[in-house]
């Protein structure tokens, strides 16, 4: 399950099962200077070493805004050895709502 906030309103999402649904799916090159949020927390030397081949998966929220949902790790890693794009599955504000929990 990951934890975030979106306009003020806390949101659980189930990321086992979206990560099994985009399993396999082709993803969309997107720029990382796009979806990285430069304060997000991380273990940096864990993200040092992860794999950025494997695609990540944001939502991009109605207001134009993203959060990455699968791939923290890999997109820090991406931003700091600037890498311009990073392999991602886009979900919109209607498809994240399936894998929402109340």
């Amino acid at each position: 399950m990951s934890t975030f906030e979106h306009n003020g309103k806390k949101l659980h999402c189930n990321v086992d099962l979206l990560i099994e649904d985009y399993k396999g799916k082709n993803a969309d090159w997107v720029n990382v200077s796009e979806i990285f949020n430069s304060n997000s927390t991380v273990n940096s030397e864990y993200a040092m070493k992860t794999d950025v081949s494997n695609p990540i998966i944001v939502v991009r929220f109605d207001d134009g805004t993203y959060e990455t949902l699968d791939g923290n790790h890999r997109l820090y890693r991406a931003a700091h050895e600037e890498q311009s794009q990073i392999k991602a599955h886009i979900l919109n504000e209607s498809e994240l709502n399936k894998y929402i929990m109340d």
